[in-house]
């Protein structure tokens, strides 16, 4: 479990358009000076028409998002990122290019799926478990759920377990999420869980996870914090892991949260 604070940042774009002409002598008020201020003024008109072409493709851009919110699609589940996805993309859609980027490279040593019932069934159970300790349940954000997916999933393919990445040159998980997948929550927290079991006879159940995290005094505490706003749930399925997890067959599941 680990939780980590950031300040709230502003950044602020200024753009600055400057034209200026040069002076001249009463003597230049003929022949290649109206040549040249002609060539001048065309030049203006061509920058300024790539200008408006650019900013017109903005406010395009932005009134589909709009009308995107509108009919009820929220911003985490708009697309960012330009094209379809590639076939050997690890997700449909990427929330935004940084996680793309970052999924991009994670290498394919195991075969593996994302397991969307048992990250439905880890929500439901932590929800509920909230309103027993009577608090507000936690709303499942798309971009929160996709870097738990990339957690879970670096860490079957990099053969690893721990709040450190050590294919991010060993930086703690606030790096990879601030830094790496550019998310934006002031507060920000991690829990992590496997299961390795050598026999194929029977399936690992969330459960297993769940009841992992309770019964962890750290992992327990993250799950009821009240600062906590927003959750997203990656778990991975593989039948193939790497010596850290003894070749067993895993099931390995990240929180992140975020406030």
């Amino acid at each position: 479990m680990k939780n980590k604070f950031k300040k709230n940042k502003i950044v602020s774009l200024l753009l600055v358009i400057s034209l200026s002409l040069a002076g001249c002598t009463d003597g230049d008020l003929n022949g290649n000076f109206w040549k040249d201020f002609e060539r001048t003024i065309e030049e203006i008109v061509e920058r300024g028409t790539e200008i408006i072409q650019d900013v017109s493709d903005y406010v395009e851009k932005a009134w589909e998002n709009l009308e995107d919110m509108m009919n009820g699609t929220k911003p985490d589940e708009v697309q960012t990122s330009e094209g379809s996805p590639e076939k050997n993309s690890y997700l449909d859609q990427y929330r935004s290019r940084a996680i793309e980027d970052a999924f991009s490279v994670i290498p394919k040593n195991y075969e593996f799926t994302f397991d969307g019932d048992a990250e439905a069934y880890i929500l439901k159970r932590l929800n509920d478990y909230r309103k027993e300790n009577g608090l507000e349940p936690l709303e499942l954000r798309a971009d929160l759920t996709q870097s738990a997916k990339y957690k879970s999933l670096a860490m079957l393919q990099y053969d690893y377990f721990s709040h450190d990445n050590p294919n991010l040159d060993g930086k703690s998980f606030d790096y990879l999420l601030w830094e790496v997948l550019k998310l934006s929550y002031t507060s920000i927290g991690e829990n992590l869980a496997f299961f390795g079991d050598s026999s194929q006879m029977n399936q690992i159940e969330a459960e297993e996870l769940f009841l992992g995290w309770k019964n962890s005094p750290a992992h327990n505490e993250q799950m009821l914090n009240p600062y906590h706003q927003y959750v997203g749930i990656g778990i991975v399925r593989s039948d193939q892991s790497g010596p850290y997890f003894k070749g067993y067959r895993v099931l390995i599941g990240t929180q992140h949260f975020g406030g």
